[in-house]
């Protein structure tokens, strides 16, 4: 079963950062998860929460953020290296961010995973795109959605993650990725499961 860095070494450096990335990397993991959204002035940054102490991260600037670029992380990324991005995208407030990231890792793609909560992101990621690779990344569980995007992978909550899931995931040749995986114990259960990949935030997680 394949442990994702969530976040890169997410409970080592701070989350979304480079050095958590490298961390990660060092600590022998070759997968990795990040959030992607975008500035005021155009750039795709790593982020999760939609707010920065109240205001929204769409009316920062790169310099106000004063974070890292999708860019940044694409560059530092090895051969046999896979990025899992999740677009946040909730009611399409970042127009455009779907050819914005397709054509940023055009050159890469067969190493990156999209996934987005907004479902409607993810269709348009698949119209622009019939090749990439979609996380379909739900809390409320649809085979048929997850047919209709030519899925790769499930991506659900360790709460919602299920023998019938799983099963159907199985049936459909679709991977199961659960998050968020930090104890042994919870590895354990999610490999026994049948879950491919677990997102944790330590990439050096031990399965009991």
């Amino acid at each position: 079963m394949q442990i994702i860095a969530h976040r890169g070494a997410s409970a080592y450096e701070r989350e979304n950062t480079i050095a958590a990335f490298q961390k990660a990397q060092a600590m022998g993991c070759n997968y990795f998860e990040t959030d992607a959204q975008m500035t005021k002035d155009g750039f795709l940054v790593l982020w999760h929460d939609y707010d920065v102490e109240g205001r929204a991260v769409r009316t920062h600037t790169l310099r106000e953020l004063q974070t890292a670029k999708l860019e940044d992380l694409l560059a530092i990324l090895r051969p046999g290296d896979t990025l899992n991005i999740e677009i946040k995208n909730d009611g399409n407030i970042y127009p455009g961010i779907e050819e914005k990231i397709l054509n940023l890792v055009a050159g890469i793609k067969e190493q990156i995973l999209i996934s987005s909560f907004d479902y409607p992101t993810l269709q348009r990621a698949r119209a622009l795109d019939k090749k990439i690779k979609i996380g379909y990344l739900t809390r409320d569980f649809d085979i048929k959605q997850a047919l209709a995007l030519n899925a790769y992978s499930v991506n659900i909550s360790i709460k919602k993650a299920t023998k019938e899931i799983a099963e159907s995931c199985r049936k459909n040749n679709l991977k199961l990725f659960v998050y968020t995986i930090n104890t042994a114990r919870e590895a354990a259960a999610m490999q026994a499961l049948g879950a491919d990949a677990v997102f944790s935030d330590y990439p050096d997680l031990k399965i009991i």
